[in-house]
């Protein structure tokens, strides 16, 4: 028992407050909190194992169990794009279906070279990489918090083989240790993660977007955030002159920017949220998909405006984020630590890559990689059980448990993602065909999609001087 029980007091006796963390310090974890899970680290590392060896057994052997789709297609147009590329050939930008930043070359042909010097096939190779990519991943979120590796290794286990069969783990694994440098006030590091990812897909340059900044001008700032920017930046200029030196020493800077004009040509993608209308009429007997651009989308003078104003829509978001924060969503100037800078980025760049995932007119499985890696930085660098407030009804809760959209999200998002891997590859031929249960799966998905994206919005437009400012140290009560 403790000493303080037997002496009256006015009330039940409050726990301290934690401690404000300073720039680089210490990070208190979830496992460490009240009410946290006994997650030993043999069987997080038991999961991931038995979990990546049903992973690949599905990417190679997916129909042998039952999967109207394989997802080995793409690997095959990685390997003849790579196959050219170690060669002596250039950039496919002929090909409608090269629509990747130059540096995605740099990644599809490591297969290659490893299957060139020792005959392992190039899926094999290729494999080998993203599950590479995917131990780096798990291994880092586990020495934060264990409760986030774990949502990474069951969310990748519930998207299912196309996660390991596209190489947009990589980008994803790229933004989540940019999260993860910037808590423990690592800005180079984070901007040559920042680049990487951003020049393997371009969406990591959102966080840039999301960077909170305090008020004021930059001469106002704390010092250390100050030089922090600046190592931002030149990580970031870091990772952009080895690729440009790469895509020198290989000729492969010609048409480097060709992917460009392939993503403006796209049309209204099956998956799409936007093509949920269309997903009906053809479940009703209307227009049928056709396969363009590497994907099955709907064609049509109504589907080509709404897959314009899908690329408008996304632009206007990405804008008024971007002025949001910077004139409402500034840091007191003064206040705040590296780690809760992290946790901001992280909810900010959740709500923002989530909108433009809704608002594509391009949703493929893979993508929803980007928003599992998010959400897992976050729970990382700001774990429930000692975080503040993300807004209204969104605290901790009963011994440190999560509620409100903060709760919600990670399931919400979980459940989309078990629905999409139904949805792809298992049940796909049905989704063309317009088959009824099966489209009705669809559009609860994106349904889903988008309570995902309400839920990460307002838990990012919460003022980030109730997450940043460091709380008083409760002064120690007498015995």
């Amino acid at each position: 028992m403790r000493a303080d029980q037997s002496a009256p007091s006015a009330g039940p006796p409050r726990p301290p407050a934690p401690e404000p963390a300073a720039a680089g310090g210490p990070v208190a974890t979830s496992r460490t909190g009240p009410g946290a899970p006994r997650l030993t680290v043999g069987r997080l590392w038991g999961a991931w194992l038995l979990s990546r060896a049903l992973l690949v057994v599905g990417v190679l052997a997916g129909q042998a169990f039952g999967a109207q789709q394989s997802v080995l297609g793409d690997l095959r147009i990685y390997a003849g794009w790579a196959h050219d590329l170690g060669h002596g050939g250039g950039l496919p930008v002929g090909d409608d279906r090269w629509q990747y930043p130059p540096a995605a070359a740099v990644a599809l042909v490591l297969p290659e070279l490893a299957h060139t010097l020792s005959a392992v096939p190039y899926r094999v190779a290729f494999l080998v990489l993203t599950l590479l990519a995917d131990l780096a991943v798990t291994g880092a979120l586990a020495r934060r918090d264990r409760g986030a590796a774990l949502f990474w290794v069951v969310g990748i286990t519930t998207l299912g083989p196309v996660a390991l069969a596209r190489f947009d783990l990589l980008p994803a694994a790229a933004a989540l240790a940019a999260v993860l440098a910037v808590s423990r006030a690592r800005f180079g590091r984070a901007g040559f993660h920042l680049g990487v990812g951003a020049l393997l897909k371009v969406w990591p340059l959102l966080l840039l977007v999301a960077v909170p900044v305090p008020a004021g001008s930059p001469a106002r700032w704390p010092a250390w955030l100050r030089s922090g920017a600046a190592r931002l930046v030149g990580g970031l200029l870091g990772a952009v002159g080895l690729l440009a030196a790469v895509l020198t020493l290989t000729g492969w800077w010609r048409e480097a920017l060709g992917f460009l004009s392939a993503q403006q040509a796209r049309g209204l993608q099956v998956e799409a949220v936007a093509a949920t209308p269309f997903v009906v009429a053809h479940m009703l007997g209307g227009p049928t998909p056709d396969y363009s651009y590497g994907s099955l989308q709907f064609g049509g003078s109504v589907a080509r405006a709404v897959a314009t104003a899908c690329s408008l829509l996304e632009a206007v978001a990405i804008v008024v984020a971007a002025v949001w924060w910077w004139t409402r969503g500034r840091l007191p100037a003064g206040d705040g630590a590296a780690r809760a800078v992290a946790g901001t980025l992280a909810g900010r760049a959740l709500a923002l890559v989530v909108v433009v995932v809704v608002t594509a007119r391009v949703l493929s499985p893979q993508y929803l990689v980007w928003i599992i890696a998010l959400v897992a930085a976050g729970l990382a660098v700001d774990p429930p059980a000692t975080s503040g407030t993300d807004g209204p009804g969104t605290g901790p809760g009963p011994r440190g448990r999560p509620r409100g959209p903060r709760a919600r999200l990670p399931v919400a998002l979980l459940t989309c993602v078990a629905l999409t891997q139904l949805i792809y590859p298992w049940r796909y031929n049905d989704v063309i065909q317009g088959r009824i249960v099966l489209s009705l799966l669809l559009v609860g998905r994106n349904l889903g999609l988008i309570m995902v994206c309400w839920w990460a919005v307002r838990a990012a437009a919460a003022p980030p001087a109730a997450r940043l400012r460091p709380r008083p140290r409760r002064p120690a009560r007498r015995r």
